[in-house]
């Protein structure tokens, strides 16, 4: 769901990481499966850890790894580096590469459909699209706020502070009116440290303006194979249906 761009603290033990994994993962299955049935939940676990393992490919890729996964449970998951970037473009990177390399997460969905002719199937496939779409908001914590926070802010300081905090705010009331209480509070604490931090980012080498169209192009691309994901789960399901 984000990228941690803090030190990561001492790890635990292998056997205390795994043990957690696993129970937090179980904890996000029951949560989503008690909603949207065992096929989501499996989509929601699947998609997540493939979504947070795109962050850690980069995160090493980039040199400020190695990255490691945790799963935080009924909300989703995170990645953690050693080091900041120590440019905001390396930054923007490594928060689209959760988004993209994400979707792959989908492709087993598709096909099981396909052979299948079950239509449930692309439920989980709409399912991983949403999650990588709702990550591209620019609303703490999530990676779109890290992915087009840099180029708010080149532009000024206070159009990226802004941005989040209404951004924020909105992606608190949505979650509250369908009822997700859990990742509005989760959205909600998060705007409100942005509210109060002096700085939304570790200092780092700014975008130059090559890196500003791309940085933006880049979120652009990824936003459009989340809606491509998501409508072609949609029109397959009509068909099945």
């Amino acid at each position: 769901m984000t990228v941690q761009d803090t030190p990561a603290p001492r790890q635990p033990s292998p056997a205390a990481e795994i043990g957690w994994a696993l129970a937090s993962s179980a904890l996000l299955a029951a949560l989503i499966g008690y909603y949207n049935g065992w096929i989501w939940a499996l989509a929601g676990v699947v998609g997540v850890l493939v979504h947070e393992y795109g962050h850690v490919l980069a995160i090493n890729a980039a040199g400020v790894g190695p990255g490691r996964i945790r799963i935080i449970p009924f909300v989703g998951g995170a990645a953690t580096m050693q080091r900041t970037p120590e440019s905001d473009f390396k930054g923007v990177l490594i928060s689209l590469a959760g988004p993209s390399f994400g979707l792959l997460a989908a492709i087993p969905f598709f096909l099981l459909a396909h052979q299948t002719g079950d239509g449930r199937w692309l439920g989980g496939a709409f399912f991983v699209g949403l999650i990588n779409l709702i990550n591209l908001a620019p609303a703490p914590p999530l990676d779109g706020s890290k992915a087009l926070g840099p180029a708010l802010a080149r532009i000024h300081p206070l159009l990226e502070k802004a941005a989040l905090i209404l951004v924020g705010l909105v992606a608190v009331v949505l979650a509250v009116r369908t009822g997700n209480w859990i990742f509005g509070a989760f959205v909600g604490i998060a705007t409100l440290g942005a509210v109060r931090a002096k700085t939304l980012r570790a200092p780092a080498r700014p975008l130059s303006a090559t890196e500003w169209v791309a940085s933006v192009a880049l979120w652009l691309v990824a936003l459009a194979l989340c809606m491509g994901v998501i409508a072609f789960a949609s029109v397959g399901t009509g068909r099945l249906s």
